[in-house]
């Protein structure tokens, strides 16, 4: 069978346009090398020992300030002096601070400055989750 007999000239070709497919094509490569270099590469391939103890963190010390700037170590209150040596006793390295949101600021930064004098080397102010 000649189908060829049926075909006007004109249609004996025909014309895909590749416009769109081109613009779409340079759209996805640019956002590919956007994207690319905003990325941190995390992806390492590491693989981790296995170890037998289930908590491998230490847990940091928690001292409690209250709205009227009381120290207090556990639910026993405790002077400067007495912070400054249970930090020492512990051997801490870790200190979170749990500060009532009306306590001066003042007491605060004395907390954090006994806490860096005797040996602490990373502080957290413990917060909630909020609007």
């Amino acid at each position: 069978m000649n189908f060829k007999k049926y075909l006007r000239s004109e249609d004996r070709g025909f014309v895909v346009d590749m416009t769109a497919l081109v613009d779409i094509a340079f759209i996805i490569i640019l956002f590919l090398g956007i994207v690319s270099t905003l990325a941190p590469i995390s992806s390492i391939n590491v693989e981790l020992p296995k170890a037998k103890a289930e908590k491998t963190t230490v847990e940091p010390l928690k001292i409690f300030v209250d709205k009227d700037g009381n120290y207090y170590i556990g639910r026993k209150k405790a002077s400067e002096k007495e912070i400054g040596e249970f930090i020492k006793s512990k051997g801490a390295k870790s200190l979170v601070i749990v500060a009532d949101r009306r306590v001066m600021y003042g007491k605060v930064v004395r907390l954090m400055d006994i806490a860096k004098e005797n040996g602490v080397e990373e502080i957290n102010i413990a917060t909630r989750r909020g609007d």
